[in-house]
């Protein structure tokens, strides 16, 4: 989206890039949801299916480390059949599906009541 440059194009950009972190995580866990994948996967699957996001493997991989480590909502496991390009998969743990489950229905609920309100501020 282009809009020129000054305070509103600003506060778009830092907007924009809030959203964007936001929805990362339950995107990731979403494509996570129809079954293990592996990181440039991931990013694949994301780029075919929500073109707003576009995120990167520098801003996915460290998200999915996040989400194993610290949040401990994915775990991981090494894939050798190919031994000379191991892939390391990511799969949802139980913690993982609660979270998705949470952030979609807050999502659904965040989003039908954005539309609304927006709608209303269109119609004036």
């Amino acid at each position: 989206m282009s809009g020129g440059s000054g305070p509103a194009t600003e506060e778009f950009e830092r907007w924009s890039t809030e959203v964007k972190k936001g929805a990362a995580a339950l995107a990731i866990l979403a494509v996570l949801e129809e079954g293990p994948a592996y990181g440039y996967e991931i990013v694949k699957r994301l780029s075919d299916k929500v073109t707003f996001l576009q995120l990167e493997q520098g801003t996915v991989y460290p998200l999915l480390r996040r989400l194993e480590k610290e949040r401990k909502l994915l775990i991981s496991e090494w894939d050798y059949a190919d031994p000379t390009k191991p892939k390391k998969y990511y799969r949802l743990e139980d913690e993982g599906k609660r979270a998705l489950k949470m952030m979609t229905e807050t999502w659904s609920v965040l989003t039908n009541e954005m539309k609304e309100l927006l709608r209303r501020v269109n119609a004036q």
